[in-house]
């Protein structure tokens, strides 16, 4: 009986096995597709591997409006980054930190609780609801989507669904188009202002929205100012669990924001912060830590393709003028205090 019931719950595990990898494997050759045609222009034109996979995803938009490709392209968008950004902690240790000292630390403190503070006041001067504020507030002074998604899923309780919801969706069409144009734009504009590569990874880590393009922006100056730049910003991610637990204070009941709390943390920020600490405790050799970087920057590759695939800059014009632009002064808001931080 026992054996019976061994061989049914293996067989089981076979088919939903097979269920996933066939129902993303479209998608997935799709991305492995871009990264192998980006890889082949960066080898013979000298272009960014990073930007190439973006640029070419984005030129094949409409792929990801058919279902067979959508499954695929979101779990390489958002499974494959997070999966690269927690194997990319591999490449920081314990003395760059510690060299690196408090000012990452104090800057990622600064932008996002005056990201969200500015919010606020411009949501309310462009007549818009404090519930738009802090959404777009979070979106852009912490980390993008998810935050975005990780507060409106507090506001839920104390607002309209229907209104959290209009809010949350015009934020998120326009965060990836505006945050993908600060990855392609920033580092071009920082070599023209001359910044050493210190204040570059400081500044994109602390301004760009999303993970991916943070990272997509520092390799395209240097690997040190992407690990930089990567760094800062999961100090910034790290900072949505204080930021919603107030929220949660402020618009639950205790017994509520208890409940949820399992939601507020990122799982990969405890995964990523779990591997910086495996790897500098020495468990992992040499070769397993180059063959990890390898691995990681697969992975980002993979990702940055998927986005360019989802990021749809017309949809973001169509999205309506008021969300626009509280997104974008938010972003500008964000990109001269962080200038103006790196500067100091």
């Amino acid at each position: 009986m026992l054996k019976a019931l061994s061989l049914a719950g293996a067989a089981g595990i076979s088919v939903r096995t097979k269920r996933f990898v066939s129902v993303r494997a479209p998608g997935v050759f799709f991305c492995l597709l871009v990264v192998l045609a980006s890889s082949y222009m960066s080898e013979h034109y000298g272009s960014s591997k990073i930007l190439g996979a973006l640029l070419l995803g984005m030129a094949f938009n409409s792929i990801s409006g058919y279902r067979e490709f959508t499954a695929g392209i979101e779990f390489c968008a958002k499974t494959m980054l997070r999966i690269g950004i927690v194997l990319l902690g591999a490449r920081i240790t314990f003395s760059q930190i510690s060299e690196l000292g408090m000012r990452p630390l104090w800057i990622g403190g600064c932008v996002v609780v005056a990201t969200l503070l500015f919010s606020l006041v411009a949501a309310r001067q462009l007549k818009m609801d404090r519930t738009a504020g802090l959404i777009a507030g979070a979106a852009v002074g912490i980390c993008g989507v998810s935050a975005a998604m990780a507060v409106a899923s507090v506001l839920q309780e104390k607002s309209a669904n229907k209104l959290v919801d209009g809010h949350l969706l015009c934020t998120l069409v326009g965060i990836t188009g505006i945050s993908t144009v600060c990855m392609i734009v920033y580092p071009g504009l920082l070599l023209m202002l001359g910044l050493d590569s210190y204040q570059m990874g400081l500044f994109l880590g602390a301004s760009i929205h999303d993970v991916a393009q943070v990272f997509g922006a520092g390799q395209m100056i240097s690997p040190e100012v992407a690990e930089l730049a990567t760094y800062t910003k999961m100090l910034r991610v790290a900072m949505l669990i204080p930021v919603v637990m107030v929220l949660a204070i402020m618009c639950r009941t205790r017994d509520a924001s208890e409940r949820n709390f399992h939601k507020i943390i990122p799982p990969f920020l405890l995964a990523f912060i779990a591997f910086v600490v495996v790897a500098n405790t020495g468990a992992l050799s040499a070769p397993a830590i180059a063959t990890v970087n390898e691995l990681s920057q697969f992975c980002l590759w993979l990702s940055m393709a998927a986005l360019g695939a989802k990021t749809n800059l017309v949809e973001m014009w169509r999205m309506g003028k008021s969300p626009f632009l509280l997104l974008l002064l938010n972003t500008i808001f964000l990109a001269v205090l962080s200038l103006i931080l790196v500067y100091r």
